[in-house]
């Protein structure tokens, strides 16, 4: 699989200014249950620990991909968790990191700048087995990032009032 391309072509970063503390953007986004309302993709998440998401924790998220009517499960583990700065998990296929999930917060201008980002670790042929493929996931993954990052933007704002 590695011969389709490089994997650092399987990176995505977006950043979007949100009118909300940090701190009020970190609990949204590590509430991986309540954040089905602002990611398109997502179905469900559960986490299998009860208590405050923390680096190591697991969770279990139900995605569906409408373009090709197509639902599946993923497992994942907390990456980085620091209230107010950063939150970061690793969807585990096959015990191996497949891709990195990141959110980095900085306050800025009474507001927060969110930086997320999406990379592949190691290609699975379930992400695609060709150049195209994997290129039309990372296109699908940009554009489900900036929905994430706009419907984000307008709880949060709403919350911060």
């Amino acid at each position: 699989m590695s011969d389709l391309m490089d994997l650092s072509e399987l990176r995505v970063r977006r950043e979007r200014w949100i009118d909300a503390p940090p701190q009020t953007v970190y609990d949204l986004i590590s509430d991986v249950e309540a954040s089905v309302a602002w990611t398109p993709d997502l179905v469900s998440a559960t986490y299998e620990t009860e208590g405050v998401p923390r680096v190591g924790s697991w969770f279990t998220a139900v995605n569906a991909d409408v373009r090709h009517d197509h639902e599946w499960v993923t497992r994942s583990r907390i990456h980085a968790a620091e209230p107010g700065r950063e939150f970061a998990w690793y969807v585990v296929v096959h015990g191996v990191d497949a891709t990195l999930w990141h959110y980095r917060l900085q306050p800025r201008d009474q507001g927060t700048l969110v930086t997320e980002s999406w990379q592949v670790e190691h290609l699975f042929p379930v992400m695609g087995e060709s150049r195209e493929e994997l290129l039309d996931l990372k296109a699908h993954n940009t554009a489900g990032m900036e929905a994430t990052l706009d419907s984000l933007a307008e709880v949060a704002a709403a919350r911060a009032r």
